[in-house]
């Protein structure tokens, strides 16, 4: 049988109750490592140009950004969505056009595909256009708030403008427009665009065209050719891939042969015969010169 002193008074019962209940209420305290570590991921990258591989941070932390909630229910961004938003418009706003999914993920050190999701849902809310198929195949058309103004100024420059990819060197069995042959996008106002036909550009080296007006340094651009013998006549200027390189001629079609001629008498024609593992990849539509 129990004494009568090991018997609990119902009153100190409540009170240690009391104690106990006022232990769990009180809030946690952050340690000062713990403030410091989201203290710096809040910090969002500074915008540099060109934009490094490795510049953007998309950890999680705990406080959101308060523009993320300018937009109510399924229209709000999350944190990681917020920043890839925001490399968008910082890209545009210093270069004119936007980045291609590589360097989204480059910048975030995440995968393409990480990168493909985080657009495909900033785009589901409202705030981005997807052009699926192109490398840089996206246009922002929507901000919240202090930015809705200017997010609409861009949206109209990019709905009047087409990007034009600039190839560079051409990685051998690699189509001319693969993403590793495009050094970087070119502006153009659309309404000097064909509206059919795949539109590409190159930088012209050397002297070879200076008499049909295409100097050096200029960009030719070049509607893509996919058939040669439907779709470029004599005279036509045209780009030939001759063992992974580009050459811009104009072009002579013969009997038995085909004839990349000059407009230069210093240099000879390239004969091309059946033999030869050469292809007519584009024909020149316009030249664009840059005068300092």
């Amino acid at each position: 049988m129990p004494s009568k002193d090991s018997k609990t008074d119902p009153k100190k019962k409540n009170n240690i109750r009391s104690i106990d209940n006022a232990r769990k209420a009180e809030p946690k305290k952050e340690s000062a490592k713990e403030s410091s570590k989201y203290r710096n991921v809040l910090k969002m990258p500074e915008t540099h140009y060109p934009f490094e591989a490795g510049g953007g941070d998309l950890g999680e932390h705990r406080t959101k950004s308060p523009r993320l909630n300018t937009e109510l229910g399924k229209y709000s961004l999350t944190e990681k969505q917020d920043k890839v938003l925001t490399f968008l418009r910082e890209h545009i706003e210093q270069v004119g056009f936007p980045p291609t999914v590589r360097q989204i993920a480059n910048y975030f050190n995440i995968s393409a595909k990480a990168a493909h999701d985080h657009l495909r849902s900033i785009a589901k809310k409202g705030y981005l256009r997807l052009f699926p198929g192109a490398a840089r195949g996206m246009e922002v058309v929507r901000q919240g708030d202090e930015e809705e103004s200017s997010s609409s100024m861009v949206a109209d420059v990019l709905s009047n403008t087409s990007l034009i990819p600039l190839v560079g060197s051409i990685a051998a069995g690699t189509p001319i427009l693969a993403e590793e042959n495009i050094d970087t996008h070119l502006s153009f106002p659309k309404a000097f665009m064909p509206t059919t036909g795949t539109i590409y550009a190159l930088k012209v080296k050397g002297d070879s065209m200076e008499n049909a007006g295409i100097l050096d340094g200029d960009i030719a651009v070049m509607m893509q050719v996919n058939d040669a013998r439907t779709e470029v006549k004599n005279g036509d200027v045209v780009a030939a891939l001759i063992e992974g390189d580009a050459t811009l001629k104009t072009f002579l079609r013969k009997k038995n042969s085909i004839e990349l001629v000059p407009e230069n008498p210093r240099y000879k024609p390239i004969v091309l015969t059946e033999r030869d593992h050469a292809m007519i990849v584009g024909k020149l539509i316009g030249v664009y010169r840059k005068y300092s």
